[in-house]
């Protein structure tokens, strides 16, 4: 007893000088202390109330109301404990039971004197949000009016509708749309033809389910979901993209990720200023069994429009991105091993082995459908954690590919090759092992090397992608090289552009190291100079330019190639625009390149007892080129940075994909080692695309944590 007593008078002590977080350190030692049930609640509640006094002072306003309202359970009608919890309520909004609170002072000690202004303040506030909201449900009785009033005009109907989305946006016009029996009334207008008031009521409903789980449920459960898997369909780019993000914030909503996300950020927050020694259990999702079954509900019907005949290309890809999102633990709802459980690998393996056709029973796909399934298996497969659940990931697609090869058709082996590009762009060591398949490499090949200019670029992008690592590739350089200068003079511009790529690839496995090359001297400038003439001639295709940047790529590992293309203004100009464009298909490319340009990539620190213990015994040693070397890098660097570099790295940051984040910070923190370029990095938005990009390997957050105070110095 003497204990809590003591603990409490010296919070008293540290509250009087104005050291509040000290004194909630007292308080809450005194509460520990306090030999409850047989001690005193007086001296229980007053330790409560003195903390929650601290606790406003702090403006930590939540922990305040409820320390208050510990204190009236144990002494209840302590005028001290109303009125800290009606401080805290009114700071937090709760304007209602702040009132009650206040009414109750009062009704207690008639001449508090302090409670008065309080309670004036507070019903001042009643009636102006009362006079608010009775003008807001006026606006929405007559937005809705509006909307369903066919003779007024088109022009009229779909401004209410717009202005329903601008009353949704604000949490108190949502609630009186919703109460207006709201869900309903849009749900009718989504079956209207005119697809601007469809996608205006769409809009409408995903404000009305942001950040709020009772209407995101109510909305799932008044509208059938095949609505939405119509719509989703469409050919409109538009309104699959409104439904698509609906679609999200009832995800979001319903699973509570925005919450998760916040407790996951302060964890790592707290985890940097006070040690991982002080922190709880790293935050994890955790579903009710009604969230649970929402959740599956969806995400289910979402996998199974993946490989859908009706839905449109655009659609495709937004069910696709639905599926990136959500599927990891780390960002997402934890459904990775929940899709092993589906059909959905075999699914996505169906869409990454589809070719863009014009046929009419062949799946609609856009440029970016099959990279978008690449990092959707990606994502899926480095969520599994264990050996079980990959063995698992990876008996599905043997078994799928085991299907479409086992075909004698000629349009399934096709699509195999296909399919098995699109793993190697995802999860590598997957489309590795099928590669490595008994006759899969020969048919790649026999394809590249025939007169069919289709199977020729499928073949080739196949070998490109196969192409990963020197000791795995030595016995294929031997046989591919051939094929593909053979077809690097091919008539097609796709099939040559890709055998070009395929050229550039084997040829920079020596990396940075300038006594291992694997062409002879000067052909990686040659093949650079190659991928710089597509790349600068803006009149051929996008994906042309795409595959010639893939290409250097490769090449920006040799200095002489670096040197040649940093001079190279017209080059470097359409490097950057290209990179500006955001297209999903050439952000890796692009901050590859200028990853290489500036040096940013990894470097093994080399010791120098080892060089010499090498030289002895005759072994290889790794030499720096010339022109890697400070003098030549920071001259690059300036001449990047004058060009628009730091312009189009905030373009490319819009990726959703951790890995080009990573580059993009690399190449950032290069940017900002030189003093001259950190204000022009501020200015254009670089250090606040930076902190944005916070990722969790000490390197990131090295890299990230430096920017800011590079660009403060």
């Amino acid at each position: 007893m003497i204990s809590s007593q003591l603990q409490k008078e010296e919070g008293n002590k540290l509250f009087s000088d104005g050291k509040w977080a000290e004194a909630v350190q007292c308080y809450t030692k005194a509460i520990e202390l306090s030999p409850t049930p047989n001690g005193s609640l007086v001296d229980l509640a007053v330790y409560y109330k003195n903390r929650a006094a601290c606790y406003l002072k702090l403006e930590r306003y939540t922990a305040a109301a409820k320390d208050a309202t510990n204190a009236l359970e144990l002494v209840g009608n302590d005028t001290k404990s109303l009125f800290r919890r009606c401080q805290a309520l009114l700071a937090l909004g709760k304007l209602e039971e702040a009132f009650t609170d206040a009414r109750m002072v009062l009704h207690i000690e008639p001449q508090n004197t302090a409670i008065q202004p309080v309670l004036r303040k507070i019903t001042a506030a009643i009636q102006d949000k009362a006079k608010k909201q009775s003008s807001t449900k006026s606006k929405v009785d007559q937005m809705f009016d509006l909307a369903f009033n066919k003779e007024c005009g088109k022009e009229k109907r779909l401004q209410a509708c717009n202005n329903l989305i601008v009353l949704a946006r604000e949490d108190a016009g949502a609630e009186l749309i919703f109460k207006a029996n709201g869900v309903m009334k849009l749900s009718r207008l989504i079956n209207e033809k005119d697809t601007e008031i469809v996608m205006s009521a769409i809009r409408t409903l995903s404000c009305l389910c942001h950040h709020n789980k009772a209407r995101a449920r109510l909305v799932i459960r008044e509208i059938n979901p095949a609505k939405w898997f119509h719509l989703i369909c469409l050919p409109s780019e538009q309104l699959t993209n409104a439904v698509a993000h609906m679609l999200q914030n009832i995800i979001d909503s319903i699973s509570e990720l925005y919450l998760l996300h916040e407790k996951r950020k302060k964890h790592e927050e707290k985890k940097r200023k006070e040690g991982p020694q002080m922190l709880g259990p790293y935050p994890q999702l955790q579903l009710d069994e009604e969230s649970q079954q929402d959740i599956d509900s969806l995400l289910m019907a979402i996998v199974k429009l993946i490989n859908s005949g009706k839905i449109s290309a655009c659609g495709r890809d937004a069910a696709i991105e639905l599926i990136m999102k959500n599927v990891t633990n780390q960002e997402g709802v934890d459904w990775s091993k929940k899709i092993l459980e589906t059909d959905g690998i075999s699914r996505l393996l169906e869409v990454g082995g589809t070719l863009q056709s014009s046929d009419a029973g062949a799946l609609k796909i856009t440029e970016s459908t099959r990279m978008n399934v690449a990092v959707a298996l990606s994502k899926i497969y480095d969520d599994l954690i264990s050996e079980k659940s990959c063995d698992k990931f990876k008996d599905q697609c043997q078994q799928h590919m085991s299907e479409q090869f086992g075909d004698s058709d000629q349009s399934s082996q096709v699509e195999a090759i296909v399919a098995v590009s699109t793993l190697l762009q995802g999860p590598y060591v997957v489309g590795n092992s099928i590669l490595g398949r008994q006759g899969v490499m020969e048919i790649m090949l026999a394809m590249a090397g025939s007169e069919d200019p289709l199977y020729q670029k499928v073949a080739v992008e196949a070998l490109v992608h196969s192409a990963n690592k020197k000791e795995k590739c030595s016995g294929m350089i031997k046989q591919a090289v051939p094929i593909l200068k053979q077809l690097y003079h091919s008539k097609n511009e796709n099939v040559k552009v890709r055998a070009l790529v395929g050229l550039c690839k084997l040829g920079s496995f020596g990396g940075t190291d300038v006594s291992a090359k694997s062409f002879a001297e000067g052909s990686t400038l040659k093949l650079a100079k190659s991928c710089r003439k597509f790349l600068t001639n803006k009149a051929t295709d996008f994906d042309l330019r795409r595959w010639a940047c893939e290409g250097l790529a490769y090449l920006t590992l040799d200095a002489d190639v670096k040197e040649e293309l940093v001079d190279d203004t017209e080059a470097i100009l359409s490097l950057i625009d290209l990179a500006k464009d955001g297209d999903k298909s050439v952000i890796y490319p692009a901050a590859t390149v200028f990853v290489n340009m500036t040096n940013s990539y990894d470097k093994k620190e080399v010791d120098k007892e080892m060089v010499e213990l090498a030289k002895f015994a005759k072994q290889h040693v790794p030499e720096e080129h010339e022109k890697d070397k400070k003098e030549y890098l920071d001259k690059r660097v300036s001449k990047l940075v004058k060009a628009g570099l730091v312009n189009a790295l905030v373009c490319l940051s819009k990726t959703q994909s951790e890995m080009c984040k990573e580059l993009i910070c690399r190449v950032f923190f290069a940017i900002c080692k030189n003093e001259e370029h950190r204000g022009l990095v501020v200015q254009q938005g670089g250090a606040k695309v930076c902190y944005s990009n916070r990722l969790q390997s000490m390197y990131r957050i090295y890299t990230v944590s430096t920017i800011p105070k590079f660009c403060s110095a």
